[in-house]
């Protein structure tokens, strides 16, 4: 038998994780053009862990399982859109959006070491955000097609990490989109479109670390839309993976009610 020397701890995880978010959101029309919106998310999150250490030299390699849920208000967010062509197509809207830090900061929370995970569920990002936009819409009936590119920068922030103050500096986000929505009826529609978004790296204390990754998320969305009534609708939309750094599946359903 060989002698076998084995340094540092080997794993293997499974995570699951669930969010519902409530928004409430309140439109202002300031001119035919242009339009402020405010909105304030209530997040709630059920995290579903399961941590399996192997070959860590204990002989101990039981399963370890960590569930923790919670619900509180997320990060409030302030936007301005403007249309900036009415007679002449394609039509191009552009936006700004800023991001606060109402909700529950990652950085906030405690670590769990047994299975890396937080001990709390977090509601925010715990940074101030900022995210110009531009999208373009061309009708041709029945069909309406759409691109839009947006940039999100995170304004760097001081946070506690092991009873330390570091600078971290989340990697901004390019975000490029395109696709195809479909009218069916006046009360059904449809659509089709691919996302790429871009994650830069992130620092710490101005220096990128080793292990910091630059990554790429494509997905294909299909979305329906189904109106209700007057001031309800029901939008079920799907996202698959296209690449290793996106979630292989998202299922989002919502339920706009217009007051």
């Amino acid at each position: 038998m060989l002698p076998t020397l084995i340094i540092g701890r080997i794993e293997v995880s499974d995570a699951d994780y669930v969010t519902a978010t409530l928004g409430l959101t309140a439109r202002l029309g300031l001119t035919n053009a242009t339009e402020f919106e405010l909105r304030l998310p209530y997040v709630y999150r059920n995290n579903q862990t399961t941590v399996r250490p192997i070959q860590d030299g204990s002989g101990d390699n039981d399963i370890i399982n960590r569930s923790n849920s919670g619900g509180d208000i997320g990060d409030l967010e302030l936007g301005l859109r403007h249309q900036f062509n009415f007679d002449t197509t394609p039509y191009w809207i552009g936006g700004i959006r800023l991001k606060t830090r109402t909700g529950r900061s990652p950085y906030d929370i405690d670590i769990d070491e047994t299975t890396n995970t937080l001990e709390e569920v977090s509601t925010g990002s715990g940074f101030w955000s900022l995210e110009p936009s531009l999208t373009m819409l061309y009708p041709s009936d029945p069909a309406v097609l759409f691109a839009n590119i947006s940039y999100i920068y995170n304004v760097k922030d001081k946070v506690d990490v092991n009873g330390q103050d570091v600078e971290v500096d989340l990697g901004d986000t390019i975000s490029i989109g395109g696709g195809m929505g479909f009218a069916v009826n006046p009360d059904l529609s449809f659509s089709l479109g691919v996302t790429h978004k871009t994650i830069l790296k992130s620092k710490v204390d101005g220096r990128e670390s080793d292990d910091a990754k630059l990554l790429h998320l494509d997905s294909l969305n299909v979305g329906v839309n189904l109106r209700l009534n007057q001031r309800s609708s029901l939008n079920v939309s799907a996202q698959a993976g296209l690449t290793e750094d996106s979630p292989d599946f998202q299922l989002t359903v919502r339920v706009p009610y217009y007051f």
